[in-house]
């Protein structure tokens, strides 16, 4: 009753050798420096949001796509 479940002992090798190198960077953040560069960043994160959804999802989308927007962003 005390077999082992497998006959013979496993040699495991890592799946994944040096991921860490084949990464690239993040681009730089801008630092926003003014409110008022703070309301331009918002407004082409807002735009950004809406027309990339109107391509995805089509124009009948875009009245939701700007709810949605004005929600999370």
């Amino acid at each position: 009753m005390s077999e082992p479940l497998v006959d013979a002992a496993v040699d495991l090798q890592p799946v994944f050798e040096n991921v860490a190198a084949d990464v690239q960077p993040a681009a730089p953040v801008a630092v926003v420096t003014s409110p008022l560069d703070a309301e331009k960043s918002a407004f082409a994160n807002f735009v950004a949001f809406v027309e990339h959804g109107v391509e995805k999802l089509g124009s009948e989308a875009e009245a939701e796509l700007v709810a949605l927007a004005k929600k999370y962003l």
